[in-house]
């Protein structure tokens, strides 16, 4: 709003505001005290620009976000923190002290939860990392620890799940407008929508009212980036809402069902990629596709009542798959792509979410 203005524009409109003739060039007395105003009044212009932010919350507005959202209720969701199962071999007796620290290869960390004791040759125990979805790793990915302890021969642990990151800024202000905007009051759809996404692990939710017949609401999720969500997730949310839901009906809550769809191509590209950079560009590019799909079908809720479930669906265009390959940098053309093993359309089931399965450029 006033970013391009400066002390210079400020000094000649103070200037051309004096009623007396006085000397006011560089310099002169006059000049001086009004260069030395017109360089404060400049400052207190450009720090109103920077409370814009404050005021009309976007991505770009940092704390602020958390501020104008807790004024109506809303807090950023913090994550949580994935754990698994870990079975220790050794000699009786032997022990792994509580905080003990195991390493996936790629650096992740996890601690012991308590201290174990061999037992039969054999001792249980968990294992729990930090925040993050990128926690959520495989049965058998944990691979050395900081020392070696006496007595263990060996240690494997199970897959872990559990892991969800922090609310993204985007995802915050989304939740926010949505609050601003849809009037979640009295247990209508807007509000179950409301209380899923205070859920961490959800990212949309989409509620169908009278689903089974009256006084039943069925709430379907998805995960932050459009996909199912875990059944830990599924029963942090339907507790969530039983708290908050008025007495009456008959709450459901599950995850939306995946609809796996594999992607393939035969590209032509020039010297500036490789068919590896296309590959994985492709995989973003069509990710944040299904992911845009979700977001905007999940936004209608519906009535069993007044529409035919099966008629809301939604589509996956397969041009729209061939103009994100087209446009990826050093791509020249394509041929053989098929989305979900066909080369046309794939519709959507209203309680469905789009998966992206293996993607392969050749």
């Amino acid at each position: 709003m006033y970013e391009d203005l400066t002390e210079e524009q400020v000094k000649a409109r103070i200037i051309a505001r004096l009623q007396t003739p006085l000397l006011t060039g560089e310099g002169s007395f006059t000049g001086d005290i009004i260069a030395a105003i017109a360089a404060e009044l400049c400052q207190c212009y450009h720090s109103m620009d920077a409370m814009a932010p404050a005021f009309y919350v976007d991505e770009t507005s940092g704390s602020y976000i958390d501020k104008q959202a807790s004024m109506v209720g809303i807090n950023r969701k913090a994550g949580t923190s994935a754990a698994c199962p870990v079975t220790f071999t050794g000699s009786d007796g032997a022990t792994v002290p509580a905080g003990a620290p195991f390493y996936t290869a790629a650096g992740l960390t996890f601690y012991l939860d308590g201290a174990v004791t061999i037992s039969g040759g054999t001792a249980t125990g968990t294992l729990t990392a930090a925040v993050g979805s990128a926690y959520n790793i495989g049965a058998g990915e944990i691979v050395s620890t900081l020392r070696n302890y006496s007595g263990i021969t060996g240690y494997a642990n199970g897959p872990a799940t559990g892991g969800t990151d922090a609310e993204t800024d985007t995802a915050l202000v989304e939740r926010y407008y949505a609050r601003m905007r849809r009037s979640p009051t009295s247990g209508n759809p807007y509000h179950y929508q409301m209380w899923a996404g205070e859920t961490d692990g959800v990212g949309f939710a989409r509620v169908i009212s009278k689903w089974d017949g009256d006084g039943t609401v069925k709430v379907l999720l998805a995960s932050p980036d459009g996909g199912v969500v875990d059944p830990e997730v599924v029963a942090a949310a339907a507790a969530h809402i039983g708290t908050e839901r008025p007495v009456g009906p008959a709450v459901t809550v599950l995850s939306a069902t995946a609809r796996m769809l594999e992607v393939s191509a035969a590209v032509s590209i020039d010297g500036s990629t490789s068919k590896e950079a296309v590959q994985d560009a492709l995989e973003q590019a069509v990710g944040a596709y299904f992911k845009s799909l979700v977001s905007g079908s999940f936004s209608r809720n519906l009535d069993a009542e007044l529409d035919a479930l099966e008629e809301q669906t939604y589509t996956v265009l397969y041009n729209r798959v061939a103009f994100l390959l087209l446009s990826i940098p050093g791509v020249v053309d394509y041929t053989a792509l098929t989305v979900g093993g066909g080369e046309s359309n794939v519709v959507i089931a209203a309680d469905e979410v789009p998966v992206l399965g293996e993607v392969t450029v050749t």
